[in-house]
């Protein structure tokens, strides 16, 4: 039984990150591999994984990978899940 403002507080001291960053890339963690390995369409990634929409889910992986969805899927390979941590 923890208020929601001390998981948060004692989350970025010991992971060093905000909680909400974290689960962010997280979920983008879940959309590279989504996008590598499903039919998934991008409405249905957004949609699962909790972003408003495909415009917001678009921005915030060019945000945290550096590349587009669709440079990143011409590519072909993990960005985010290649790093050994989510932050």
């Amino acid at each position: 039984m923890m208020s929601p403002s001390y998981v948060r507080e004692f989350f970025k001291k010991q992971v060093k990150i905000p909680l909400n960053e974290y689960i962010i890339k997280v979920k983008l963690k879940l959309v590279e591999i989504r996008l590598l390995n499903s039919d998934f369409t991008l409405t249905q990634i957004a949609d699962d994984l909790g972003f408003t929409d495909v415009s917001h889910l678009s921005k915030t992986f060019k945000r945290y990978s550096g590349i587009s969805i669709r440079e990143f899927k011409n590519n072909g390979d993990y960005i985010l899940l290649k790093k050994s941590q989510c932050y």
